[in-house]
């Protein structure tokens, strides 16, 4: 079985539960209000703040810096909306720190961020209405018109280098991967 069949199988609950969490099924509806989503930019700033600090040591060569940096997409939508970004708290980064445990857990990690970036396309199309996401959609556009290829190099990236990682600890990050998502994002008032 592929990586990331192996991948897409052992998640689908812990997934399931983040698209459930609040701020997620009201983006995911398209009527989510400024206040909702400006506390959902605030929030993912922050995770992606700690997350991408505890991969920059790990990352594999192949996939290389500038795919892991999305503050700078969500620094912007940020600022256009007359807000700040939100500095991770400590308990936000040492748990990111311990998602990169081993070389497979940071392909698990990244799993999860890849498709988190494919899946904000259809993000984006529910909300084209929406005149809050309107104002400040760099985020979750992503790649635009090219996600969807660079999921796939991304996946072919995936195959190639953890085919001889251990398996057992692509499914586990990618779990506590999702699960701390969800728990940040629904840790929010």
């Amino acid at each position: 079985m592929p990586i990331r069949q192996l991948l897409r199988a052992q998640t689908r609950e812990p997934h399931e539960r983040l698209e459930r969490v609040a701020l997620l099924a009201e983006l995911a509806s398209g009527d989510i209000t400024l206040p909702r989503y400006l506390r959902y930019l605030e929030r993912m700033h922050a995770f992606h703040a700690a997350v991408d600090n505890a991969l920059l040591t790990h990352l594999p060569l192949a996939y290389g810096l500038a795919r892991l940096n999305q503050g700078a997409r969500l620094a912007f939508d940020l600022h256009a909306l007359g807000a700040s970004a939100m500095p991770a708290p400590q308990p936000l980064r040492r748990a990111a720190d311990l998602l990169a445990s081993s070389p497979a857990a940071v392909w698990g990690v990244l799993y999860v961020l890849e498709g988190a970036r494919l899946g904000s396309q259809v993000l984006l199309r529910r909300n084209a209405a929406n005149v809050a996401v309107c104002r400040a959609h760099a985020f979750i556009e992503g790649e635009g018109a090219r996600t969807g290829s660079y999921w796939r190099d991304f996946c072919l990236l995936l195959e190639a280098g953890a085919a001889l990682d251990d398996q057992q600890a692509l499914p586990a990050a990618a779990n506590r991967t999702f699960s701390l998502l969800g728990d940040w994002l629904e840790d929010s008032p």
